[in-house]
């Protein structure tokens, strides 16, 4: 499969040139703390993917092929992931997600994107990127486009935000072939620009991270990274924990697409 053919399947997972993916991996990933009241529901998150009109929707195996096909929405499929080692059920030491998940099985799931998280900087970094290089390579040779999540992370990484460790975690994950990076955004404008530089032409997704204390601190991120040319976001909590998930979308969309200001967007929340 040419990179062109890669590139198309890329335009299917944009709006107006820019991506809005709603994330719901936590579960696995964190832990049920996460999934409090009808969010722990898959059916009550699926709906919003739909009913928000995401670009993608990103969930593991199980969710996607239980779900997946009662929804109009395009699955960004995990195939990787590991426990929360601060639960008693994960393990200590630097993180090696598994691979759970096949592209074979993504594709007979009906998935139109992989999703595959790389610690980079663990000591498992080799295995990590030569499991990767299986992912990417069957992922384009079915034509499906491929995001990495990039975290910085293990026990000698001092500082996991730091710019450099960001920016060289954006070429690495470039360099290996990932047409998506899905990165922090440290709140540091020059650091977020250098990591778009460094991803060349991988597009980078600002993670949503933990819930943020206000909608209108979050939004001023969105504001921020849509300025600094991002290609979009990977937002979960700050979506379907919210009151009112589909306002927060519109709200993201207002800024990200029409160029409103936050308090033009904060409007959608009144």
């Amino acid at each position: 499969m040419s990179y062109r053919e890669i590139e198309k399947a890329m335009k299917k997972l944009e709006t107006k040139g820019k991506s809005l993916f709603l994330a719901q991996d936590q579960g696995f990933e964190h832990g049920p703390y996460e999934l409090e009241g009808k969010t722990g529901d898959p059916d009550y998150i699926f709906e919003i993917a739909e009913k928000g009109k995401v670009d993608a929707f990103i969930c593991q195996k199980g969710l996607a092929e239980m779900y997946g096909e009662s929804y109009n929405t395009n699955i960004m499929l995990k195939v990787n992931g590991k426990v929360n080692p601060k639960s008693e059920l994960g393990l200590d030491g630097d993180p090696h997600p598994a691979v759970t998940c096949s592209v074979r099985k993504a594709v007979d799931i009906g998935a139109k994107a992989i999703g595959f998280t790389n610690f980079v900087g663990s000591i498992h970094q080799k295995q990590i990127m030569e499991e990767f290089r299986v992912i990417q390579e069957d992922a384009h040779d079915f034509g499906l486009p491929v995001a990495m999540w990039v975290y910085p992370r293990g026990k000698k990484v001092k500082n996991p935000n730091s710019g450099e460790n960001l920016a060289y975690g954006a070429r690495l994950g470039h360099t290996l072939g990932a047409d998506y990076l899905k990165m922090p955004f440290n709140g540091n404008v020059k650091d977020f620009k250098e990591q778009i530089r460094m991803a060349a032409k991988s597009k980078v997704v600002m993670s949503g991270g933990p819930k943020a204390n206000s909608t209108k601190e979050f939004l001023k991120q969105v504001e921020t990274v849509t300025e600094c040319g991002g290609q979009g976001f990977a937002i979960g909590r700050n979506i379907w924990q919210h009151e009112n998930p589909l306002a927060v979308i519109k709200a993201i969309r207002d800024i990200q697409l029409e160029g409103k200001d936050v308090y033009s967007a904060l409007k959608r929340l009144e």
